[in-house]
């Protein structure tokens, strides 16, 4: 088979294309291919713990040889997308700021070694815009003219569909929903500023406000009638809340997509949101606005990253 098959349906013909995700975060690499036509589909995925221990040099690696192996094993591929978190410099390919993976991040080239190590076309972005595009193309957003895109874990990242497609804005740094101010003069922030909503909603911010050790053991204490834990869900829910209502009067979007490992909270996080957004939003019919978890789980981050790089 070469670059892409050519399909017969009903009497048209539909060129179908490969494309390869990689999703790299502190503990593990995973990585997705899927198949487009009309529509994407989700053809092959897998997972490894990332290799860490020679810092940036050794993530690059390991990306460069889990992308040939792949290669090796796959077929048709014709292009490759890599998503990271932090601050990235999508156009030039290059890594800016990673807080949570081990080495000296800023100026690392990514894609310029992947399309020499593949010989594809490479694009790199970043991790919470790459789980937006993954939920609007084949999860939860599906049918979405516009949506945000909600990752909440160690932080609190976002992703904005206008018009159906990603909005990446200046060096793909839209969406960052964490990033934005609810408390004036509220905790300090991992970016500098004071009061970002990433400081009150993510991972060990709500296991605090509950009064347990971790979001895992925040959710099963919620659901066991902790009066604590209730009312810490309720408390970061209403922060999401206040952060979707900016963006919802802002931009209008008509579905809000949430993930990451808080979001197995459920409705004992969802439903304090949409309770704030209905308190908040006066200037359009907040009722058309869905408020849902995501559906692709652990591969959203290496399916938008193939969709991306696909683009």
């Amino acid at each position: 088979m070469g670059p892409s098959t050519v399909t017969i349906i009903s009497g048209t013909i539909s060129a179908v294309s490969r494309h390869l995700g990689l999703d790299v975060g502190g503990t593990n690499l995973k990585w997705a291919v899927i198949e487009r036509d009309a529509e994407p589909r989700l053809l092959k995925t897998g997972r490894l713990p990332t290799d860490t221990r020679g810092g940036e040099q050794s993530v690059v690696r390991q990306l460069l040889d889990v992308a040939q192996s792949i290669f090796s094993e796959v077929e048709g591929i014709e292009s490759v997308g890599v998503g990271m978190p932090g601050v990235l410099d999508p156009a030039a390919g290059v890594t800016r700021f990673i807080p949570n993976i081990p080495g000296q991040w800023d100026g690392v080239q990514v894609t310029g070694e992947m399309t020499g190590a593949v010989k594809k076309p490479a694009r790199l972005i970043n991790d919470a815009r790459a789980f937006a595009l993954a939920e609007h193309g084949l999860g939860s957003g599906r049918g979405a003219t516009s949506m945000l895109g909600i990752t909440l874990g160690t932080g609190v990242g976002g992703g904005l569909i206008l018009g159906g497609r990603l909005y990446l804005g200046h060096e793909g740094t839209a969406g960052e929903f964490g990033h934005q101010t609810i408390l004036p003069d509220g905790p300090r922030c991992n970016c500098g500023n004071q009061g970002c909503l990433e400081a009150l909603a993510r991972a060990d911010a709500i296991a605090a406000a509950c009064g347990q050790p971790s979001v895992e053991e925040s959710v099963v204490a919620a659901r066991a009638g902790d009066r604590r834990a209730q009312q810490g869900f309720r408390d970061v829910g209403r922060y999401l809340g206040i952060g979707a209502s900016n963006v919802v009067v802002l931009v209008s979007v008509d579905r809000i997509v949430i993930g990451g490992g808080v979001a197995a909270a459920g409705e004992t996080l969802l439903e304090p949101i949409r309770q704030e957004i209905r308190r908040r939003v006066h200037v359009t019919d907040v009722e058309r606005i869905r408020v849902v978890c995501g559906e692709l789980g652990t591969w959203a981050g290496a399916i938008g990253a193939a969709l991306h790089g696909s683009a």
